[in-house]
């Protein structure tokens, strides 16, 4: 079997003054010419698409683990299961392949995958501000029935994995941002059957994806029906001759300082179930609630409780919640964390009375991880004036010095 799990990236040749002036442009010339040429030696597929499926997450803001699993194609000489993410936003993870076989020890492969991830909308937002106000988020959340956050709960990764359901669709976007989960080979040396069993795929990622539009397309294909052991033969020497001269290659080219080997490693274990949570009072008209998440620090699992994010135009237009009567007195005792702070950059968010149309409800506090050393987390307060009270949110501020 084969996995492709390598990703490299071209150092980017600026625009056509900064070329003239490249030491090194000769030098990245003739590595693209010996590119295409090894390219040109690359050997056409003789793989058919068998199968193909997708999924789509009912959630936008996800971690799985989201679970692929079937039986082989049992293909003569060779099997692929190839796997993409078709949405909105790039995503980023961790996949693990168990493949299980009769009279067989179980296999298992697990790789990161992705670079980059879009995830603004799932996380608190780091908001600017030259002074006091501006959006944010409107507090933690309570869960459960023991008016606790739950804003650090720790918890250890679990003995089985309890994958999130996905629902089977059949719409498949035909624009999207593409990335590549996984590329899988099983091989046979002749034509024998190349994998005859049962696989199971399990994708995750350490910090929640924006999954909004996003499906997961599984594609299986296998060889194609006509090949001979001979073609078999003759293909399997082209590829081997095609792989050594793209990893030669590709070590004159990080040699020569011309490509950078990003290393993909699975930096945390797929994660418990999301903790159900109590949604607080919505603080704006178009707040939008930012789902909690685990977060995987020191080999344990921290719960990060959800938030309220309140856009900016609410705040401008006078839109958030509005209270007949101030608020009660802050409990007399200081409020203590109930759980271990999950990191050193972790800061403990004071709970905020809120108003939920009735009366007010005491939303207690939370751990939360600032975006940067730079910020700071400003709390939620009410505006009390002639007797009735206006809430204005908190959030993460950094104070902008202005020159003088």
């Amino acid at each position: 079997m084969r996995t492709v799990a390598v990703l490299v990236l071209v150092a980017a040749c600026g625009s056509s003054a900064k070329q003239s002036n490249d030491p090194k442009r000769a030098q990245r010339e003739a590595a693209e010419a010996r590119r295409k040429q090894i390219e040109a030696m690359k050997p056409a597929s003789p793989y058919v698409l068998r199968d193909r499926t997708a999924y789509r997450p009912s959630e936008r803001c996800g971690q799985g683990p989201y679970r692929f699993e079937a039986d082989s194609l049992a293909a003569k000489y060779g099997e692929r299961t190839y796997v993409y993410a078709c949405g909105k936003h790039e995503i980023k993870g961790m996949y693990r392949v168990e493949t299980r076989r009769p009279k067989t020890r179980t296999t298992t492969d697990e790789s990161g995958f992705g670079f980059d991830r879009q995830n603004a909308a799932c996380k608190a937002k780091a908001t600017a501000a030259t002074g006091t106000g501006g959006s944010g988020g409107g507090g933690g959340a309570a869960t459960g029935g023991t008016g606790a956050s739950g804003g650090g709960a720790t918890a250890s990764a679990p003995a089985s994995v309890q994958p999130v359901a996905l629902e089977r669709t059949s719409d498949v976007p035909t624009d999207c941002t593409r990335t590549q989960v996984l590329d899988f080979y099983w091989t046979s040396t002749d034509d024998h059957v190349a994998v005859d069993g049962h696989f199971t795929i399990d994708v995750w990622s350490d910090e929640p994806n924006d999954l909004e539009g996003l499906v997961f397309v599984v594609e299986r294909h296998g060889v194609r029906p006509d090949m001979t052991p001979e073609q078999w033969q003759a293909y399997r020497d082209a590829d081997k001759a095609y792989d050594e001269a793209y990893a030669a290659n590709l070590d004159l080219d990080v040699k020569a300082g011309l490509v950078e080997l990003i290393e993909q490693k699975v930096t945390a274990p797929p994660p418990p179930p999301p903790r159900a949570e109590t949604q607080p009072p919505k603080p704006s008209v178009h707040a939008r609630w930012i789902p909690g998440y685990w977060l995987y620090a020191e080999t344990k699992f921290h719960w990060i409780a959800g938030l309220w994010d309140v856009p900016e135009e609410d705040i401008q237009r006078e839109l958030t919640v509005e209270a007949p009567t101030p608020p009660p007195a802050e409990p007399a005792h200081v409020e203590a964390p109930v759980e271990p702070q999950p990191t050193k950059t972790a800061v403990w968010t004071p709970g905020v009375w809120q108003w939920d149309g009735r009366v007010y409800v005491w939303v207690p506090g939370a751990w939360r991880i600032p975006p940067d050393a730079q910020h700071t987390w400003q709390k939620p307060t009410w505006n009390v004036q002639r007797g009735r009270a206006v809430f204005v949110p908190g959030g993460w501020r950094v104070r902008v010095r202005l020159g003088r």
